[in-house]
């Protein structure tokens, strides 16, 4: 099991989205240069040209429980990038009989809890780049189903 919290660039949002955080910002030797492979940073001005998009990783995860949560506010993060993702996974979760978002969902407004306990799940709350007490509470509910 894995619950993403506001994971953004490197993590579940898509690159290719050019949207918020990029390859580029995360490969600057004074921000987060140790947290990747050497070889990812290469794709720093060629994002387009990239094999792969966090949609594949997230897919990768399949049948395993994925929680993925966002933050309405938190554009660097992108939480849209990170739903778009879920969504082009969720043919993988379904191929195993797991509940994802449908092709064709649309972003959940903040608080819409519809999508929270899929096995491929989405959550955003209302605001930016922090994890609030009540979001343990949700991670908590969310292990509770599923281990």
């Amino acid at each position: 099991m894995v619950i993403a919290s506001i994971s953004g660039e490197g993590g579940a949002a898509l690159a290719r989205r050019n949207y918020g955080e990029a390859i580029r910002h995360i490969s600057d030797p004074s921000r987060y240069l140790y947290q990747f492979a050497p070889n990812y940073h290469g794709w720093a001005d060629k994002v387009d040209a990239m094999p792969i998009d966090a949609h594949m990783l997230v897919a990768l995860m399949a049948p395993r429980p994925l929680l993925l949560q966002a933050r309405s506010t938190d554009y660097w993060s992108d939480p849209k990038g990170e739903f778009l993702s879920a969504v082009a996974a969720s043919p993988v979760y379904r191929l195993f009989g797991e509940t994802a978002p449908a092709p064709n969902a649309a972003i959940p407004a903040a608080g819409d809890k519809s999508l929270l306990m899929n096995h491929l799940g989405y959550y955003m709350h209302e605001g930016g780049h922090t994890v609030l007490p009540e979001d343990w509470k949700l991670f908590i509910g969310y292990m509770q189903k599923y281990l």
